[in-house]
């Protein structure tokens, strides 16, 4: 009886460890496949912006990076008293430019004033799936 107690929970270890595993492997599969879909989303974005004014329309509270600088849209007053939407630009830093960057961990990208050196890194890790 006993041989057949340790065969049993044997077995139940060789499975659960053959989940754990396979999981892993799904999940850095997955990641993997995140992190490069986010790169072509980052570039995408970037490449969308490059056509981008303070004029082009948007809607409040929606973010952009416009010739190099983070913009965000806002409802302002023309000097004819009229309410319109237009980006607001708010200058990066000094040495820094406004990208849209890939995520590194779940799907999506985001905007950030940062190094032309920096957001090829970040690009280029995404792209091969390497850790930061």
């Amino acid at each position: 009886m006993s041989q057949l107690r340790v065969l049993i929970i044997s077995a139940i270890i060789a499975i659960l460890a053959f989940a754990a595993l396979s999981s892993s492997y799904v999940i850095k599969r997955d990641i993997a496949d995140i992190r490069k879909q986010n790169a072509k989303d980052a570039q995408a974005l970037q490449d969308k912006f490059e056509t981008f004014t303070e004029d082009t329309e948007c809607e409040p509270d929606q973010i952009a990076c416009i010739k190099g600088d983070f913009a965000k849209c806002a409802t302002v007053a023309t000097e004819d008293g009229k309410l319109v939407n237009k980006y607001q630009i708010q200058k990066c830093n000094t040495g820094l430019t406004c990208f849209a960057l890939p995520l590194v961990t779940k799907p999506g990208t985001s905007l950030v004033c940062t190094t032309k050196e920096d957001r090829d890194a970040r690009f280029d890790q995404a792209k091969k799936n390497l850790k930061r």
